[in-house]
């Protein structure tokens, strides 16, 4: 049986994201069982995966992907990896749901509207919706109760290698905590900011230091609080394990999640994770991160009691790796080897 795939997630800039590293673990483990052949405008090839590919011409993807001709090539069945199905599809389907942004409008960006229309255009279409937590299968069920027998909650599965995980290092230095990112308004900067800077009022040396992207409108905030936040920018894989490492904590004050991989990311280093307290949270972070309400002082006090009780770090770490295992590639793609082989009935 052969799939055709929205292989847009596998471009370089994006494959180590979440939806990238899922589409990569889906598709290499169940290429012994389906020909997946993947649709995408032209980017670097990634081995092993075949793509039909169309020239990347400016503003021209997304219409591409809508209406391609390539979508009329021989296959039994489309997946859309990431939400979405052309608008010319004829063919059985299974759609792959990461979280509900355009639907519930947590972040306002440009062109949501029409997002959203897409994704629902897809929800109804669709023969199977899957999507990545149970947590993301009620949000949507309870918005779209029509589509509720086509939903299978299949729980993203979470791999690091032992040479990913680098060694405690023993060096002095000031203490700090590590958000990773803050590239739209709902990952909540302003709460991290506050917490740390308290602590600095307070005097306790401590930093925020903030890796990856950031949002323009958290510009003046960092501008305000020059010395409580470091960003660092986009750093190699290695290099945000090596800050997850030595960091006291995690902090993780989104306000919305589909997933969650920053969360597992930091117990696979042995760093202890504050959250917020939201339903995605409790359900990736288990009984192994420390779950907070939206309150600055709550979390400034949570990375005090860090800070002073290693006994504390270690017992937070200890469950942190024992619930990765929860999380596993070999469990999602028996999942979706059963979905697609049902969709094409």
């Amino acid at each position: 049986m052969t799939i055709a795939f929205d292989a847009r997630p596998l471009k370089p800039q994006t494959r180590h994201w979440g939806p990238g590293v899922f589409v990569s673990n889906i598709v290499s483990r169940l290429s012994s069982e389906f020909h997946f052949v993947g649709v995408a405008p032209r980017f670097l090839p990634v081995s092993g995966i075949e793509i039909s590919s169309w020239p990347a011409l400016p503003k021209t993807g997304a219409l591409f992907y809508e209406f391609s001709p390539l979508l009329a090539g021989p296959f039994d069945i489309f997946w859309g990896s990431i939400g979405f199905l052309p608008a010319n599809l004829r063919k059985p389907s299974v759609v792959t749901v990461h979280d509900l942004m355009f639907i519930n409008g947590m972040d306002q960006e440009r062109g949501a509207g029409f997002m959203s229309w897409r994704l629902r255009s897809s929800l109804h279409r669709a023969r199977k919706i899957v999507t990545v937590s149970k947590t993301t299968a009620n949000d949507l069920v309870e918005r779209f109760p029509e589509c509720g027998s086509k939903v299978v909650p299949v729980l993203n599965g979470f791999e690091i290698s032992d040479d990913e995980v680098p060694q405690r290092d023993r060096r002095e230095e000031t203490p700090y905590v590590l958000m990773l990112g803050a590239h739209h308004p709902r990952k909540n900067l302003r709460l991290a900011v506050l917490a740390v800077w308290r602590l600095q009022k307070s005097g306790v040396n401590v930093r925020l230091v903030l890796t990856g992207d950031v949002h323009n409108s958290f510009a003046p905030l960092l501008i305000e609080f020059s010395g409580t936040v470091v960003a660092t920018g986009v750093l190699p894989r290695s290099d945000t394990f090596r800050l997850l490492r030595d960091a006291v904590a995690l902090m993780f004050p989104s306000q919305y999640e589909g997933f969650g991989f920053p969360i597992l990311e930091a117990m696979a280093c042995g760093c202890p994770v504050l959250a917020l307290d939201t339903p995605i949270n409790r359900e990736v972070g288990g009984e192994a991160a420390w779950l907070l309400q939206e309150d600055p002082f709550a979390w400034a006090e949570a990375i005090r009691h860090l800070l002073e009780s290693p006994p504390l770090r270690q017992e937070i770490s200890i469950k942190g790796s024992s619930n990765l295992a929860r999380f596993s590639w070999e469990t999602a793609a028996t999942a979706y080897l059963e979905i697609f082989r049902e969709a094409a009935k």
